[in-house]
């Protein structure tokens, strides 16, 4: 049963770190730094790793470097499992040169003249220090590179699993920084090519054994990366053997998977809670109980800790939209700073950049804004679930021009453009035909007097928003005026059901637009009549808006910049009324990656962004418009690259038909 005094737990959840920095500790020190070694002040050469001595050069330097750094902070070494990040940075010049040895020392391995064990010795330093990013990519680049060419002796890879682990269990353990944790767990995963010959070598007449690998085997017992990796990146089931589960993760597991089965439990309130409290609960038990020495329930502690994760990812928000509008919220302000790192790599991730964003100046308070900003995020995500599209539309209509269209043909689609063919373009929003893109919720729900922003210098930073507009009207006049090249080009079928399955991915989501109309006191409002599919929850969602409007209004025009990020697609899905005969449903893409760029036919003019959707549209029908020039000459050409396109891409060949609209 879960603890009735904790009213939000996943905000009072916390664990004894020191239970696990002991077992956890890296050795800053190895033994061979205390030999009586000369350290070269410039042993560097042309081709290193070649020449006898180059790797107890890079060797003795590393030393030397590791020496100096024990004496700055020798009480933190003795007692600590790892530098804190603040001091490692203070010591950058020392880093720098030692990551300099070890790559040095890297190449002597790889080339067959350093050891093995002393390499991994000297990667144990690294991440002690702070410098596991530098490990990662050292590791990466040399797997990489041995898997490309021919087997590599046994004595020149870096298949140090003991060690990744464990770095991985001390970013999950120690910090619960789980994209960190999975990485160095990954690393653990690598595959080596390894010279199937070779059991045992030796190196300068020193018989060589593979570093640690009783350690080994018994960190590798009970891991279950798969698993681990899928609950790190998407909620799923647990599957669990029930008799070797610790009896107190046991009802933790059903709640979870109850969660599962319910959805998407971010937005749900309720039963829902109660099952979160009793993961919690078991979870902070468990984590004060179950033994690191025990493979069996080091497992299951990983598996607690990324339960825990999923839940923060999920339903954090939730809790803090709960604690806004709690007059006693002052109590918790150290831990939702703390806790709102959880938002990295979720749609809130704007909460997590305010909570660690430069000291403001006097008289703009932080926390209470931070809890409306978590407020507005929430009701936002209540919208944004409101208008997503669950139940598809059996057929959906995109209207454009038939040179648009010829850019998902062969005849456009060649050398390095080839990955483009049957995907659509997704135009960023300022080519919109609305002037208005974007801008009716602001109006809507924000402050009317700071819209205005009449004594400030427009702002013309935009943001990096895509936006492909499909409608549920087929072969239908107004559509072809607006978007159809005045009735010359085409409107494009598409079954979304059967598009969706070739992306292999829940993204992206299709939304409803929502049309906004004013009421007699001027105020917007969602009526039934302007909004077809949504009629059940037009008083929802009006509710929703006032919520928002209440949220948003003590937000200072300061920090509107994190409000239009955590409004999210919210922002861009309501329109005017005016609108409403379009009944339009949008893909939406917020990113900064992968954008593409159109070729300007007039040189002077400057290209437009776009981006694609990951995955070929299947067509059910292309239909000419009422218009369209010289069917009889051209309809051949197209239906031969309609025809090349499905069959490159595997998808169905569409029929090709003309309007039933007789146009003047």
């Amino acid at each position: 049963m879960p603890d009735e005094k904790m009213k939000y737990p996943l905000l009072e959840f916390e664990y004894d770190k020191k239970l696990y920095e002991e077992l956890l500790t890296l050795n800053p020190h190895p033994e061979f730094v205390d030999k009586d070694l000369t350290a070269p002040e410039n042993y560097t050469h042309k081709d290193f790793g070649t020449y006898n001595g180059d790797a107890l050069n890079a060797l003795f330097h590393a030393a030397n470097i590791i020496r100096q750094l024990d004496g700055f902070f020798p009480e933190i070494i003795s007692h600590s499992s790892s530098i804190p990040e603040s001091l490692s940075n203070s010591l950058n010049p020392y880093l720098e040169s030692l990551c300099q040895d070890v790559k040095n020392y890297c190449t002597c391995v790889k080339l067959g003249n350093g050891l093995q064990a002393r390499l991994q010795e000297l990667m144990e330093v690294l991440l002690f220090y702070g410098q596991a990013d530098f490990v990662y990519e050292q590791v990466i680049e040399w797997n990489k590179a041995e898997n490309e060419g021919k087997p590599s002796p046994r004595k020149t890879f870096f298949d140090f699993k003991w060690l990744y682990i464990k770095q991985g269990d001390r970013f999950l353990f120690l910090e619960m920084d789980v994209p960190r944790a999975m990485k160095f767990y990954s690393l653990a995963m690598l595959t080596w090519k390894v010279d199937p010959s070779e059991t045992r070598s030796s190196i300068d007449g020193t018989t060589f054994d593979y570093p640690r690998a009783k350690e080994t085997a018994e960190f590798l017992k009970n891991f279950n990366y798969l698993l681990y990796s899928l609950l790190a990146n998407k909620c799923v089931y647990i599957p669990y053997p029930r008799k070797e589960t610790p009896p107190i993760l046991k009802d933790a597991y059903d709640a979870y998977n109850q969660l599962m089965k319910a959805g998407d439990f971010s937005q749900d309130l309720g039963e829902n809670r109660k099952l979160i409290a009793s993961i919690i609960t078991s979870a902070q038990k468990s984590l004060n109980l179950l033994s690191i020495r025990n493979s069996s329930e080091r497992h299951h502690l990983r598996m607690t800790f990324l339960l825990v994760n999923a839940l923060m990812k999920k339903s954090l928000i939730t809790e803090l939209f709960d604690l806004a509008r709690d007059l006693n919220n002052e109590a918790f302000e150290a831990s939702v700073l703390d806790k709102s790192h959880f938002f990295e790599g979720t749609p809130f991730y704007p909460l997590r950049e305010y909570a660690v964003s430069l000291e403001r100046g006097e008289g703009i308070p932080l926390y209470p804004t931070l809890l409306r900003l978590a407020r507005a995020a929430f009701l936002a995500g209540q919208l944004t679930n409101k208008l997503r599209v669950f139940y598809l539309p059996d057929k959906l209509a995109y209207y454009t021009s038939a040179d648009v269209f010829s850019y998902m043909l062969p005849e456009k689609c060649k050398d390095e453009k080839a990955d483009r063919l049957g995907k659509l373009t997704v135009m960023h929003l300022s080519y919109m035909n609305d002037p208005n893109e974007g801008k009716t919720l602001r109006q809507t729900v924000y402050p009317s007097e700071q819209n205005s922003e009449k004594k400030k210098r427009k702002s013309l930073n935009v943001p990096f928003v895509f936006v492909k507009c499909f409608t549920t009207h087929i072969d239908y006049l107004p559509m072809w005026e607006m978007y159809g090249d005045h009735a010359q080009g085409c409107c494009l079928v598409i079954d979304w059901n059967r598009t969706k399955p070739l992306a292999n991915t829940a993204e992206p989501p299709l939304y409803r637009v929502c049309y906004l109309n004013r009421d007699a006191s001027g105020n917007y409002e969602v009526s039934p009549e302007y909004n077809r599919g949504l009629e059940n929850v037009c008083g929802v969602i009006n509710n929703n808006l006032e919520e928002l409007r209440d949220a948003v209004k003590d937000i200072d025009v300061s920090e509107w910049i994190y409000l239009d990020k955590l409004l999210g697609p919210a922002l861009y899905l309501f329109k005017d009324s005016s609108y409403s005969y379009e009944q339009e449903l949008w893909v939406i893409y917020q990113t900064e990656e992968n954008i593409l760029h159109t070729k300007p036919k007039d040189p002077k003019d400057k290209p437009w962004l776009f981006v694609q959707t990951p995955f070929p549209l299947e067509l059910d029908e292309v239909i000419l418009g009422p218009k369209f020039p010289d069917v009889s000459t051209r309809v051949p050409y197209l239906q031969e690259q309609i025809y090349e396109m499905c069959d490159e891409t595997d998808t169905t060949r569409p029929r090709i038909t003309l309007s039933e609209i007789n146009y003047r």
